[in-house]
C-alpha cells in the first residue's frame, strides 16, 4: 500500500519503472527473491586454535573496547585473596601467631600453678591437715630468697612473679598478634620478645617452656615466604601515589570525531 504525500496527491510510479506483468499481484514486489533465486549463504569461517603460548595474555574485546587480562603476582609480593582482598597468609605466619600465643599460655599456667602452691600451705594427711609450707619453693626466685610466714617479703614476690608474667605474656602476644596482621617490625619485636621471654626462668620450669615456643615463632618470623607477606601489607597501607603527567596542549570546543 502507498501512504499519502503531504502534499495530498497520491504516491505514482517513477517514469520508467517496470509495471506489473499479470500473473504477478499488484503490491508485490517482482524483485523478491523466489525459492529458486535464493542461493546457500557459505558456512562461517571456523575460529583460529587458541595460542599455545600461555604466557602472554590474550585480549578480550568486551563492547569494543579491547582489555588484557590481569596479569600474576608481581615477584617480591604475595598474593592477594579473591574473597577477602587482603594478602594471603603463608605458614610461617600461622606457625609464629601459634608459637606465640602458646608461649603466651605456658607463662600464664606456670604463674597459677606458683601461685596455687604459694596460697596452699596446707595438705591433708592420714589424721587430719597440717601445715606445708611450699611458698619458698613455688618459684625459682622465691628459692632463692626464702622468707617467713606472713612476711611483707613474701607480698612482694608474689607481685613481682605476677609482673613477670604479665610482661613476658603481654609482649609475646602482642608480637603474634601484629605479626599476623602483617606488620614487618614484628620480626624484630620477634627478637625482642625472645630476650623478654628468658625472664620466666624465674617463675617454674612450665613458665621457661615459653622460651623454646617464641623462640620456634621468632625463626618462623624469619624464613623467605615471611618477606614477601609482609611487604604486599606495607604496600597496602602505604600505597604509592601516582602522578599523571601534565596536560600541555590543551584542546577547547568539540573535538574533531563529533563535528
Amino acid at each position: 500500500m502507498s501512504w499519502p504525500a503531504p502534499t495530498g496527491d497520491p504516491i505514482r510510479p517513477a517514469m520508467g519503472a517496470a509495471s506489473p506483468s499479470g500473473d504477478q499481484a499488484p503490491g508485490t514486489d517482482h524483485h523478491s527473491p523466489t525459492g529458486q533465486q535464493v542461493g546457500t549463504l557459505p558456512p562461517p569461517a571456523p575460529l583460529p586454535p587458541p595460542s599455545s603460548d600461555s604466557t602472554t595474555p590474550a585480549p578480550t574485546t568486551a563492547g569494543g573496547i579491547q582489555t588484557l587480562a590481569p596479569t600474576g603476582t608481581q615477584p617480591g609480593l604475595a598474593r592477594l585473596s579473591e574473597k577477602t582482598g587482603q594478602p594471603v597468609r603463608p605458614w610461617t605466619i600461622w606457625a609464629a601467631a601459634v608459637f606465640m600465643f602458646g608461649g603466651a599460655i605456658a607463662v600464664t599456667v606456670g604463674l597459677l600453678i606458683a601461685m596455687w602452691a604459694m596460697a596452699s600451705p596446707w595438705v591433708e594427711v592420714a589424721d587430719g591437715w597440717t601445715k606445708d609450707d611450699k611458698f619458698n619453693e613455688a618459684t625459682w626466685l622465691t628459692a632463692q630468697f626464702p622468707s617467713e610466714p606472713a612476711s611483707g617479703w613474701r607480698v612482694f614476690f608474689a607481685i613481682v612473679c605476677c609482673l613477670i608474667a604479665v610482661i613476658v605474656a603481654g609482649t609475646v602476644a602482642v608480637i603474634g598478634y601484629y605479626a599476623f596482621a602483617g606488620y614487618g617490625w614484628t620480626r624484630i619485636g620477634a627478637l625482642v620478645a625472645l630476650a623478654v621471654s628468658l625472664l620466666s626462668l624465674l617463675i617454674t620450669p612450665i613458665a621457661a617452656l615459653s622460651i623454646g615456643l617464641v623462640a620456634l615463632g621468632a625463626g618462623a618470623l624469619w624464613l623467605p615466604p615471611t618477606a614477601p607477606f609482609f611487604n604486599r601489607w606495607h604496600l597496602v597501607r602505604h600505597p604509592v601515589a601516582a602522578y599523571s603527567e601534565p596536560v600541555e596542549n590543551v584542546f577547547y570546543g568539540p573535538l574533531p570525531r563529533y563535528r
